[in-house]
């Protein structure tokens, strides 16, 4: 690692070269991103600082600066580093937790040589987040997280400018696991500000994650940071959609220099096409912002000679500059600027709400291209997993389940149960809006992260959860086998329920309508017979005989627990196997008055059972 004083010499080597990158401490604070063509002059003053003079003709006044450069291949990652904090506090809906963690960190920002959407070379930034004990050697890393940011309007929003709230999410939560995060800012943010972003483009925002993805590993190298062994990839969201698209481009180019444990995706609008007409068939979304991103991004990166006055309205195509390409807007500002009540006919013009208009069949021929399952050469030895709430207003769930029948054509067979198949998927969850429903996505993949140092070994499963897993296709089954095991399911969901209000007697009544109560249940869903036929077909399960089973599960009393099942309520039923105790229970009054949520609980008793 060489490390360079921002001079005049070191600015004129750099900028020798074409296109590359210079960073650069204005007198606000603010850290600037160029490439050398951006700039047209450099001046010193006598007291240090710069005069900037951008290619465009804009002067800016900027301070004296240091910048490191490692060389990878023939070209120069450029980063710089500084302490950082990650935050995480979370409300889970009907249970007031207020956990309030936090996490220092190193942020190290570095600029990589990647491509544009066009295909032509071109240096893009992205961040590295190392947690302060990984750091400073206290603690050996696990592995990466390899994040996709979900959708950004505002520059500022940009990985190498904010954190996200997931990345707070993952590595700031009570488990506070040893990952670190890499993460690219994308074509369109941070060192590429200039350019309109590639907004549900595809290919361009994989070959910028994976592209970054090695630059971290040689950056993390020649710094002698080991990174662990494990790698996963993850998304939300728009993210969620570039993480299953970065899996598709690592499966056909990258394979011989990536792997991933595993791919977390939710929310994807995994056919772009499809989001799009099921927003002008609903004639809404709650995140009306972006089907005017979608149109926007795809008519700039793709270099449509259409005009935004056939594609808005007239109250939208006059301000797109504003509102979109310049960045100076986040994404609840944009919709509150349209209007948030707005709907779709309000925002597109006529001819884009008719799907069979000339102008719009053209663009849905165009956003089908860049539908996930396009070219994609399944690897199935990868293993993947896609949630999506049946509820989502952003992203409607039938844009989401065409990668399933994909997937499932091409070596994948679906399954609720982590390790069971290739391809675990939830969409069996409440109607939870889009944001809601990230909850629940954080705390399955974060389980899985947390958890996977125990449950696999090379690559193979923890012989314990194995011969579990080998058992039962049954999801019921497996928690009987869980707690006869020590880890007792029905208390916990007892916990979360009485937490809610809802604390159903201990033993199915003699005289109870089973199926009238199955019956009620599904009812109490608002699911329809289509829907539960679904989320059967996209799940791998039964869900009317999951419902059923998991009835019975749920009142039945279990062995060796006393007549009332009073046990059971406090989370011991005195049960022992191969030496095991039973492992504690935290009660739910308590986990309100700590920082501890059930779920966590739970994965601590899954940790310690699989260590034994």
């Amino acid at each position: 690692m060489k490390k360079i004083l921002l001079t005049l010499l070191a600015l004129v080597a750099v900028m020798a070269v074409s296109a590359k990158i210079v960073k650069i401490k204005m007198a606000d604070g603010t850290m600037k991103v160029f490439t050398s063509s951006e700039l047209s002059s450099i001046d010193f003053n006598d007291d240090g600082t710069l005069i900037v003079t951008t290619y465009d003709g804009e002067v800016l006044k900027g301070i004296k600066a240091k910048f490191d450069e490692l060389e990878i291949g023939s070209e120069p990652v450029i980063y710089e580093q500084f302490p950082d904090k990650l935050s995480f506090d979370i409300d889970a809906d009907g249970i007031p937790v207020n956990l309030q963690q936090e996490r220092s960190i190193m942020k190290l920002n570095y600029v990589y040589p990647s491509v544009d959407p066009t295909g032509a070379s071109i240096s893009l930034s992205g961040t590295i987040l190392i947690p302060k004990n990984l750091w400073e050697g206290e603690a050996k890393c696990e592995g990466i997280l390899l994040f996709n940011h979900y959708t950004k309007f505002h520059k500022d929003e940009a990985p190498t400018r904010e954190n996200g709230e997931l990345e707070n999410m993952f590595l700031a939560n009570p488990l506070k696991p040893n990952y670190i995060i890499v993460e690219s800012d994308f074509f369109g943010f941070g060192a590429t500000e200039r350019f309109p972003q590639a907004f549900a483009q595809g290919t361009p925002n994989a070959y910028a994650t994976l592209d970054g993805l090695l630059a971290a590993r040689q950056l993390l190298d020649k710094m002698g940071f080991d990174y662990g062994p494990l790698l996963f990839n993850v998304g939300y969201s728009s993210g969620g959609y570039d993480a299953l698209i970065v899996q598709k481009v690592r499966d056909k180019e990258y394979a011989d220099q990536v792997s991933f444990d595993k791919t977390f995706a939710g929310g994807s609008p995994s056919d772009i096409c499809e989001a799009y007409r099921q927003y002008v068939i609903l004639d809404e979304t709650a995140y009306n912002a972006v089907p005017l991103l979608i149109m926007v991004c795809t008519k700039e990166t793709q270099m449509l000679n259409i005009d935004y006055k056939d594609v808005f309205q007239p109250y939208i195509c006059d301000r797109i500059d504003e509102l979109i390409l310049s960045k100076q807007y986040s994404s609840w500002p944009v919709c509150d600027s349209i209007g948030r009540e707005k709907k779709i006919h309000e925002i597109l013009s006529d001819a884009y709400c008719d799907l069979e208009s000339e102008q719009s069949l053209a663009m849905q021929e165009i956003l089908k291209t860049f539908n996930v399952e396009n070219n994609w050469e399944t690897d199935p030895s990868q293993r993947l997993y896609i949630f999506h709430s049946r509820g989502d207003d952003y992203v409607p769930v039938q844009c989401a389940r065409p990668i399933l029948s994909y997937l499932r054509e091409n070596g994948y067979t679906p399954h609720i149960i982590p390790g069971k198949t290739n391809l675990q998927t939830n969409f069996i969850v409440p109607k939870l809006g889009h944001l809601s429903a990230t909850s629940i996505f954080f705390i399955q993949s974060l389980a899985a992260v947390a958890a996977w140092p125990q449950m696999y070994t090379n690559d193979r499963l923890n012989p314990e959860y194995e011969q579990l897993i080998e058992q039962s296709d049954d999801p019921v089954e497996l928690m009987r086998q869980l707690d006869a095991m020590g880890i007792d399911c029905r208390a916990i969901i007892k916990q979360v329920l009485a937490s809610l209000g809802q604390v159903p007697g201990t033993g199915l009544p003699a005289d109870v309508d089973l199926e009238q109560l199955v019956a009620m249940a599904i009812q109490e869903t608002g699911y329809t017979e289509q829907d539960f036929e679904e989320m059967s077909e996209d799940s791998g399960v039964d869900i009317e005989k999951l419902i059923r089973d998991f009835i019975i599960y749920f009142y039945e009393l279990p062995e060796d627990n006393g007549e009332n099942g009073e046990n059971v309520e406090n989370g011991d039923n005195g049960n022992e196997e191969d030496g095991r105790q039973n492992l504690p229970i935290v009660n739910m009054m308590q986990a309100l008055d700590n920082p501890t949520l059930p779920i966590f609980e739970y994965q601590k008793q899954l940790r310690e059972w699989l260590g034994k």
